[in-house]
């Protein structure tokens, strides 16, 4: 193996599946503390949703932990258990004007895209460095998961940002 090559510190999937419980227990307090200090009461919606997804994610993770468990190998969720029954807030003009007047909403939307990407890029280093096709297999979905995350909290920002530029007349060049 090329020295700087590294290969996963993950041994098992019980490791993989662990890690990945104890990000979304982090991003779950870190929405719930969000949503209690939000100043808007369409940023604390936002962030009540972000925590309802983040428990979803957890029931997920840990089913897949049990049919791990019991079936000795990695068995990803169904579609019908991925199913998230929790309707998207509607995010408006209204919102984005509520959003721009609170700098800790538009921060903590901000910070939360930030553990996002991290956690992401985490899973596809690790999904490069496996070796153990049903590590590697865990990390795949891992990264797609969390790629979705990752992708509303940008469509917000870049709402955002849109938004703040629009008021100020402001336009790159």
């Amino acid at each position: 193996m090329n020295m700087s090559e590294k290969s996963s510190d993950f041994k098992s999937v019980q490791d993989v599946l662990k890690r990945a419980i104890l990000l979304e227990m982090n991003g779950k307090e870190f929405f719930s503390m969000a949503a209690k200090t939000a100043t808007s009461p369409v940023a604390r919606e936002i962030f009540e949703h972000m925590v309802k997804e983040e428990e979803h994610h957890l029931h997920i993770l840990q089913l897949t932990f049990r049919k791990h468990l019991d079936a000795g190998r990695v068995i990803l969720p169904t579609e019908e258990e991925l199913q998230f029954g929790f309707q998207d807030p509607i995010i408006d003009k209204s919102f984005l004007l509520e959003l721009r007047n609170s700098a800790f909403d538009s921060s903590a939307i901000s910070i939360a895209l930030t553990l996002e990407e991290k956690a992401f890029k985490f899973y596809q280093k690790e999904e490069q460095a496996a070796t153990d096709p049903e590590i590697k297999k865990l990390f795949t979905w891992l990264t797609d998961w969390e790629l979705e995350h990752h992708r509303k909290l940008l469509a917000l920002e870049e709402d955002f940002r849109e938004e703040v530029w629009n008021d100020s007349n402001f336009w790159p060049t």
